[in-house]
């Protein structure tokens, strides 16, 4: 199946070409009851436009995507990172309406993205008051543990390798593992808070709810901004594969 971009250099435009492209699309005329077929060639289209003018294939860069709405929603505004081996780009893609095709704009620049990690509070709340009914916690008690982990976390160093244990409905959040080193820093500051017999309990609480989106996983936050910049060369094959590594950790964060 047909897949490529392909830029017009001298208009600096660009065509996503799929086998989709020669589809062709269906109108309900309501007062006829009818449907009616509409031939379209997206590709011809674009060819058409852009006769006689420069044209060259774009690469996007793997893990680029990034979008601030939620995955599925047809009016989101999405963006990815691509490269003619010279110089980077980014596409921005959009639709006008729900019926209308998708809008491509080629921008020189990169994506800027930055990363926090965010305390479950109201969830470790609502769980430690499910799970430890039977040995009821002073909501005080409660609170000072929701404290605790909140200054673990903040004072917690953004790691290269964060465990990813469950995504969002949106490329901007996920969930990932709350590491040993904090655990055992959440341990430790508890021990002021609770007697020996609730530490227990909460020791078994903090590993059993530290997986998938539980209620002790963190919610890694993800920001991004489209940095505009005149076209560049691309870094030396070494520098560009520490590049390309980067994006793809910061993709998968």
């Amino acid at each position: 199946m047909a897949d490529c971009w392909i830029r017009c250099i001298e208009c600096n435009q660009v065509a996503h070409i799929t086998d989709y492209d020669r589809f062709p699309q269906y109108h309900c005329d309501r007062n006829l009851d009818e449907i009616t077929e509409k031939p379209v060639d997206d590709t011809k289209r674009f060819m058409t436009q852009h006769i006689n003018h420069r044209m060259e294939e774009i690469t996007v860069i793997k893990n680029s995507f990034i979008s601030e709405g939620r995955y599925g929603e047809p009016l989101n505004v999405s963006y990815r990172e691509a490269t003619n081996g010279k110089e980077r780009f980014v596409i921005q893609e959009w639709r006008e309406d729900v019926n209308s095709p998708l809008r491509y704009e080629l921008i020189p620049g990169y994506i800027k993205t930055s990363f926090r990690l965010e305390v479950q509070s109201d969830e470790i709340r609502r769980q430690m008051n499910e799970e430890i009914a039977h040995l009821p916690l002073a909501a005080v008690k409660i609170e000072q543990f929701i404290k605790i982990v909140e200054k673990v976390v903040s004072r917690s160093p953004m790691r290269d390798a964060i465990e990813i244990t469950a995504e969002s409905d949106t490329p901007l959040d996920a969930y990932c593992k709350m590491d040993a080193n904090s655990v055992r820093g959440i341990l430790r500051l508890s021990e002021g808070v609770f007697d020996a017999k609730e530490m227990r309990k909460v020791e078994q609480f903090i590993y059993r709810n530290n997986n998938f989106n539980d209620s002790m996983t963190l919610l890694l936050k993800r920001s991004f901004d489209v940095k505009k910049r005149h076209p560049e060369p691309l870094k030396s094959d070494k520098e560009q594969s520490l590049f390309d590594e980067a994006v793809a950790k910061r993709s998968n964060r």
